[in-house]
């Protein structure tokens, strides 16, 4: 394990919504303290300058940290320049941010659509574009879409309704396969992670109504943050990971199979 270490030395992975407790900051912390410098972005400021101190502070790697709208593509430009002068061309990057606006398609907003599909859609398009070239241009780098089961589940809450955030992770999927058909002569990889019921302040806050997806899960149990955290971390390994593309790696303890 000696040389795994440190396996993400030299790199520059940029991870989006970097200020989320759950997935985003631990991730960014997880990658830097495998030697990678540091991108994050995140629309709530506070816990985005929180976590660049954490990361900073625990393992000394760069931190650039971003305050801004994924959808807002004139500030994604200046992080992804800023970015590439100070630190180098990002090689890593973790689609993470995502907006979810819960209701039933018969009468939801159109403008909480657009919102939602922008941000858990658009949003990792525009960045993919962004960073390819560069990734092409040195025949390294990967990305790690950060999906859903919600993605491949008909109604996956049939009590509120779900259908945007459903939607945006399945084109999520197809995006990230589409991705990994075109760039991989380049030796880009692209792959996605679809989390089932993680542990987070969401969930503890509607625990009872969340239970009964919890006890129809084979394992019976709660995902965590680190269990999303290493599958991400495998997915973005040359080492561990250098010949898997276009895939996703379901990490739901067992409550959606895939045939």
């Amino acid at each position: 394990m000696a040389e795994q270490e440190k396996e993400f030395a030299g790199r520059i992975a940029l991870i989006t919504g970097g200020g989320g407790g759950t997935i985003g900051g631990p991730t960014a912390l997880a990658f830097a303290r495998a030697g990678a410098d540091i991108v994050i972005c995140d629309f709530h400021e506070r816990r985005l300058n929180e976590w660049a101190d954490k990361i900073r502070g625990e393992t000394g790697q760069r931190v650039l940290a971003f305050h801004l709208d994924i959808i807002d593509r004139d500030k994604v430009d200046v992080m992804i320049e800023t970015a590439e002068r100070e630190l180098g061309p990002v090689d890593i990057l973790v689609c993470n941010a995502c907006e979810n606006i819960l209701g039933k398609i018969v009468d939801y907003d159109p403008a909480a659509w657009d919102r939602t599909i922008g941000v858990s859609l658009s949003a990792n398009f525009y960045l993919a574009r962004k960073v390819l070239p560069k990734m092409v241009e040195q025949k390294l780098g990967a990305i790690v879409n950060i999906g859903s089961i919600a993605g491949w589940v008909g109604d996956p809450n049939p009590d509120r309704g779900e259908p945007t955030y459903s939607v945006a992770k399945a084109g999520l999927f197809s995006l990230t396969r589409n991705i990994a058909a075109e760039c991989g002569p380049s030796g880009v990889r692209a792959n996605a992670v679809a989390p089932g019921l993680i542990w987070s302040n969401f969930v503890a806050k509607y625990e009872p109504e969340m239970r009964k997806f919890k006890d129809n899960t084979p394992l019976r149990k709660y995902g965590e943050s680190k269990d999303i955290v290493e599958a991400i971390l495998f997915l973005a390994s040359e080492y561990r990971a250098g010949f898997i593309t276009g895939e996703t790696i379901n990490v739901s303890g067992g409550y959606y199979m895939r045939p």
